[in-house]
């Protein structure tokens, strides 16, 4: 006869990749686990333990290459038992990373397995279809621009509560996170983390939430507000557990002359900014009879679009398409500056 084993399992953190540019991170739940084969694996909600702080760390290192991005994750939690008995639990965590995690426990590594289910039967994971621009603010609806999209692994590992007892444990994993590129002048990177999972725990607790940036010059968007603390860090503190997952999008702004990283309107804002100082210089020139404010006001202005027009078209078309730019924006102002040359002689050969 067959028998179903109900253990006294109660936590589980929850790190999973969804559609979007992002990666997931975890989050902890009490965990329900029917006999293996019978039934997937639940959150209870009458597990008498409690989650009493989450603080979660993402360290953003300097990317491999333009596409592998790097991230190491921490995450500590605080949990008690609240009841007075023993408690010998597993512990289920998910991650988009095929990369081997680690646990400690109060400092001791803590054995772990690859689990066999891979995601509560009665938690559902909010949908990301959009990635947004730091800079602007803007919202990017997904398409063939990003990458980032893996099949979560499971990890888990067993722990013991004494009654009444409160442990501290730290999870340690990396993953490249999920990037976006099309249509914008520079990459944005991704990441997401699952908070909501923590709703199965009885009481309410701190939650931390940090990310540290290699290096400064970085914009970074989030859904839940975050304080800027330093250059390359930025921290957020709730005294309860948000209402939503969290998600950050970053992106380092080098060559953003307007608050924009979308390509389209980058683009278009320099090139009006280039038209408008091109007349104020043909303007003055005319008016003073002096050729050469334009002619070296040109030089500026053709510098200027060189440097801030960067990317126009994407691989493999960018070469080509910002080259013909600068090229026509050149042969413009030649064009005009003979033009005002020709204008300044013949007033002053008709003496007027």
């Amino acid at each position: 006869m067959l028998r179903i084993r109900i253990p006294a399992i109660f936590i589980a953190a929850i790190l999973m990749l969804l559609i979007g540019p992002a990666t997931a991170g975890a989050n902890g739940g009490p965990l329900y686990e029917p006999a293996e084969g019978y039934g997937l694996l639940q959150l209870d909600e009458h597990s008498k333990v409690s989650l009493v702080q989450e603080k979660v760390l993402f360290k953003i290192g300097k990317s491999v290459n333009d596409y592998m991005g790097q991230a190491d994750i921490t995450v500590s939690y605080e949990l008690h038992n609240k009841s007075n008995e023993r408690k010998d639990i597993r512990v289920l965590f998910l991650t988009p990373s095929k990369e081997a995690l680690t646990v400690t426990e109060s400092g001791e590594q803590v054995a772990v397995s690859l689990a066999h289910e891979a995601k509560p039967a009665n938690w559902q994971a909010a949908v990301t279809d959009t990635v947004t621009d730091p800079v602007s603010g803007k919202a990017i609806r997904l398409n063939q621009g990003w990458i980032g999209n893996q099949a979560p692994v499971g990890t888990q590992f067993p722990l013991s509560f004494g009654p009444d007892e409160t442990k501290h444990i730290v999870i340690q994993y990396a993953e490249g996170g999920g990037l976006y590129e099309k249509g914008i002048i520079h990459k944005i990177r991704s990441h997401q983390y699952y908070l909501t999972p923590a709703e199965f725990w009885e009481g309410e607790p701190n939650v931390e939430l940090e990310v540290q940036l290699y290096a400064a010059g970085a914009k970074l968007h989030s859904n839940l507000p975050m304080e800027k603390s330093s250059s390359t860090v930025y921290k957020a503190s709730f005294r309860r557990l948000p209402s939503e997952d969290w998600y950050f999008s970053y992106v380092f702004s080098s060559r953003l002359l307007f608050p924009t990283n979308i390509e389209s309107e980058h683009n278009l804002l320099t090139l009006g900014t280039a038209v408008i100082l091109a007349t104020f210089a043909a303007c003055l020139a005319l008016l003073l009879r002096k050729s050469y404010i334009f002619t070296i006001s040109m030089l500026g202005i053709l510098a200027f679009t060189v440097y801030y027009i960067s990317r126009m078209g994407g691989y493999p078309f960018n070469f080509i398409f910002v080259a013909l730019t600068d090229i026509l924006v050149g042969v413009s102002l030649v064009i005009c500056d003979v033009f005002i040359r020709k204008s300044i002689r013949r007033r002053r050969l008709g003496g007027t």
